[in-house]
């Protein structure tokens, strides 16, 4: 110990000992000094036993009802964690009880002036603390209405849409409700604030809620086809971040603007957790959708009110002209590596072909000899035989992919079901095109197997965890395999002079 503490020790100890040596100079004062201490100590001792009785008996039944009612049968019966201010309050009522007791049984005092002189204390104490109370009782009010439980997602509304709160309700406790958002921090909300703001509780309704998000396109723009290429760039994002199947993202006309026509993309999301939030949902479904916008040649609608001294610029691709059809050939990983004339002269064969929703485009195990470019919509591809006879889906296809590709290269049968789930446009390529081409430049037959050999090994799921080494042995394998049959299909064209080394 420090000799400081030590000396500041003395002063108490030196009064004490002057107070002990009176008392032991009078013998009768010390006799007396001792029966008083004692019988005290006495009452004291029992004082504190009945006392520790009816605390530990308050004790005992707090932890009881805690773990048996609302922790136990409570939260069983609601399916949700009880709030901490019910179970304090529950516990404060009860020592309250045992406060009670303790007063009119163990001292003998009387109840009724206990409970009035809380009373008056209570009221100045309620006076001083009118805002405290109020969180309180709007927690309670919180928590006997139910708008909102521990887990739930909720948006405080803000006086302006910036100003809005979402997060998840993590706790509700005497004064505030803490909310965790989707950046990871905690708001704090105090509870009389809270039951004054207008407060949406995404999943008060059900397993999943419905969200939105709008674009504005231009009037030039065909609303079936703005409404074509909308539907399928939502519906292409099913499954991914949270984005259900069921109910289906669908797509609405909200309002004309003086910009354009604002269309309302509605899609459902299931409880968020693990990562999944609205933010992410909402960039998913809006990457998704301007990238079908883009494939389409559309741009979203800006104010007209730019002066241009040249020739306005595009707006929409229109795929009846000979340069849009040829820009969307040149953009498929097909025939990037045709010239331009050759582009030019494979554009004006293709033929532009229309389907509804629902369609099969090509059915799989039929004869065909042609391919298609999907230019807008989206369609599903399904394979059957595959389990117990039932068609599978597989795969999808988007704006921009090709398919059917065998099928005009080497003949084969249709390889899969392709059905359209939205309305659909897509540019087919026949052989009668694709010999037009290779008679041209019968050299450009090996970079086509090349890319389709890449893409079918890319696509396969026995190469999935294929070595480099391995993927490139099956890619050139399979390359000579489709030149092979190229030369079968398109007899005459490779017999002439010069091309026998291909």
């Amino acid at each position: 110990m420090h000799r400081l503490d030590v000396r500041r020790l003395w002063r108490p100890f030196g009064i004490f000992i002057l107070f002990a040596g009176f008392t032991l100079w009078n013998r009768d004062l010390l006799l007396q000094f001792g029966s008083e201490a004692l019988s005290q100590s006495q009452k004291v001792i029992a004082y504190g036993i009945q006392v520790g009785i009816w605390l530990s008996a308050a004790h005992f039944l707090n932890r009881l009802i805690l773990v048996f009612v609302w922790d136990g049968l409570v939260a069983r019966t609601i399916g949700a964690p009880i709030p901490r201010l019910i179970k304090d309050i529950s516990s404060i009522v009860l020592y309250v009880i045992a406060v009670t007791g303790i007063m009119g049984v163990v001292f003998n005092q009387p109840v009724t002036g206990f409970w009035a002189t809380s009373g008056v204390v209570g009221i100045i104490v309620g006076f001083a603390l009118r805002n405290i109370i109020l969180d309180v009782f709007t927690g309670l009010a919180v928590n006997i209405d139910r708008p909102y439980r521990l887990g739930d997602w909720v948006k405080v509304h803000g006086s302006s849409q910036d100003r809005d709160i979402v997060g998840k309700v993590v706790e509700v406790n005497w004064r505030t409700t803490r909310l965790e958002t989707e950046d990871d921090s905690i708001v704090i909300m105090p509870n009389s604030l809270m039951g004054t703001m207008v407060v949406t509780n995404f999943w008060g309704a059900g397993p999943h809620s419905r969200f939105d998000t709008s674009f504005c396109l231009d009037f030039s723009v065909p609303t079936e086809r703005a409404l074509r290429i909308l539907l399928a760039g939502a519906r292409s994002v099913i499954g991914q971040d949270g984005i259900m199947e069921q109910p289906a993202p669908n797509v609405i006309i909200n309002r004309t603007t003086e910009m354009g026509i604002d269309y309302t993309v509605r899609y459902w999301m299931s409880g968020w957790g693990e990562g999944i939030t609205q933010a992410l949902a909402r960039s998913t479904i809006t990457n998704s959708i301007l990238s079908h916008l883009r494939q389409a040649g559309i741009t979203l609608a800006y104010p007209k009110q730019d002066i241009y001294h040249a020739n306005m610029p595009t707006r929409q691709m229109d795929l009846s002209d000979l340069e849009d059809r040829s820009q969307l050939l040149a953009g498929t990983e097909l025939f990037r590596q045709l010239e331009a004339s050759e582009i030019k002269m494979l554009a004006a064969k293709m033929e532009q072909r229309q389907f509804i929703r629902g369609d099969k485009v090509i059915m799989q195990g039929e004869a065909g000899d042609s391919m298609f470019i999907l230019s807008e919509g989206l369609l599903y591809a399904y394979l059957s035989g595959v389990n117990n006879g039932h068609e599978v889906k597989v795969g999808q296809i988007v704006p921009g992919e090709f398919f059917g590709e065998m099928s005009l290269l080497t003949g084969e049968p249709r390889g899969a079901t392709l059905v359209a789930i939205t309305d659909v446009i897509a540019h087919e390529i026949t052989k009668e095109a694709m010999n037009g081409l290779l008679s041209r430049r019968p050299q450009i037959a090996r970079t086509i197997s090349q890319v389709v050999a890449e893409r079918k090994v890319r696509n396969s799921q026995q190469m999935a965890t294929a070595t480099a080494e391995e993927r490139l042995e099956e890619t050139e394998s399979m390359a000579r395999q489709i030149m092979s049959k190229m030369r079968s299909f398109f007899k005459g064209v490779f017999e002439k002079p010069g091309v026998e080394a291909i």
